[in-house]
C-alpha cells in the first residue's frame, strides 16, 4: 500500500482499508478585543479501518497508518495548513465491531481538536 486517502463521509465497508474525517462538534466565541473575530474550536474523529484482522493483529500497514495520523497531528506547525492555528491530539481508541475476532471489522478512531479564527468583516 502506497498511500491512503483520507475522505470525508461514513466508512467504506466494501474496501480492506478506509479512512474517514467526521465532525464531531464545533465551538464558536467572539474574540471580545477583536470587531468581527471568533475563535472557532472544531473537534473531529478520525476513523481508519481493515475487514478481517483477529484481535489486537494488527498489520504493518495499518499500525503505520495509525502511528503517521499520531505523529502529523502532534507534530502540527501552526499555519502549515491556512486557517488553522492549532491542531490537538485527543487520543486514540480500537473499535471491534464482533464478538468473533477472526473475522470482524478492525478499526481505530483518533480524536483531534482543530482551532481557527473567523473574521466576520472579510
Amino acid at each position: 500500500m502506497s498511500f491512503m486517502n483520507i475522505k470525508s463521509g461514513l466508512r467504506d465497508f466494501f474496501r480492506p482499508y478506509s479512512a474517514v474525517i467526521l465532525p464531531t462538534r464545533t465551538t464558536v466565541t467572539r474574540l471580545t478585543n477583536y470587531k468581527g473575530m471568533w475563535n472557532v474550536w472544531a473537534e473531529y474523529e478520525i476513523i481508519i479501518s481493515s475487514r478481517r484482522l483477529e484481535r489486537d493483529n494488527v498489520e504493518l500497514e495499518l499500525g503505520n497508518i495509525e502511528r503517521e495520523i499520531m505523529k502529523e497531528m502532534c507534530q502540527y506547525k501552526p499555519g502549515a495548513i491556512e486557517g488553522i492555528e492549532e491542531i490537538q491530539y485527543g487520543g486514540m481508541e480500537r473499535i471491534y465491531d464482533s464478538r468473533n475476532w477472526s473475522k470482524s471489522n478492525w478499526a481505530s478512531r483518533t480524536f483531534i481538536r482543530c482551532r481557527f479564527y473567523h473574521n466576520a468583516n472579510d
